[in-house]
């Protein structure tokens, strides 16, 4: 576990891409058999499954950990509206919008505590930089909860601790369509983490990360 906790953050993803290439040379779509019209027709249902690793610093104890954090979730979505196709600047807006529930996991391993909650994410499909079945998106999501975190101290504002909590992630990425139907993904994830003041004043200064990897998969129902 030690020489795992003193990998470079680029041997994280290296390891997580490494995971992935046997999906990738499964069965591949090429840009022909790929209809983004069809795969984000409107009301199409999404089900996805999703782990991120996230890294806090100082603020969690073994700052020298690269995962200090790691969470599972798994979300069912709509693609309400199909596929938009806006005609401001220049069209570069096109894409899909996919609004899901999703009930979400995290430990703080380093802390040996966690969180637990049920969040509301939105994901924006970018299709107008697709690039055969390769397609980009920028997500973000709001998860309340509940949490024994305890960590910090007043007199340097590091003080946080539950019961309640939020977790608010947001995050850019990209979806490989490994048939016309299932997609596995790879992005970068930032969290916040906050307790709103619900917990009290004095218990209520956030946790931030900008440092994070989300790696899943979808399946897109018609």
């Amino acid at each position: 576990m030690a020489g795992f906790r003193r990998l470079p953050a680029f041997g994280l993803t290296l390891a997580i891409i490494a995971v992935s290439v046997p999906l990738l040379i499964g069965t591949p779509v090429t840009a022909r058999t790929f209809d983004p019209d069809d795969v984000f027709s409107p009301w199409t249902k999404v089900i996805s499954a999703e782990g991120a690793f996230a890294h806090f610093g100082s603020r969690l104890s073994n700052g020298d950990a690269i995962v200090q954090a790691w969470n599972l979730s798994g979300r069912f979505s709509l693609l309400p509206f199909g596929t938009l196709r806006p005609r401001y600047l220049g069209g570069i807006l096109e894409g899909a919008p996919e609004i899901g529930l999703e009930p979400t996991f995290e430990r703080f391993n380093t802390q040996h505590q966690n969180f637990a909650g049920f969040g509301l994410q939105l994901r924006y499909y970018i299709l107008h930089f697709r690039w055969g079945p390769y397609v980009p998106w920028i997500d973000a999501s709001i998860a309340p909860g509940g949490t024994d975190l305890n960590l910090g101290r007043m007199h340097d504002e590091t003080r946080l601790k539950g019961p309640f909590m939020n977790l608010i992630q947001a995050g850019i990425g990209e979806s490989y369509f490994v048939t016309e139907r299932a997609a596995i993904y790879l992005g970068l994830q930032a969290q916040h983490i906050s307790n709103a003041g619900l917990n009290g004043s004095n218990r209520n200064y956030a946790l931030n990360t900008v440092e994070g990897v989300v790696i899943g998969c979808s399946w897109y129902l018609p």
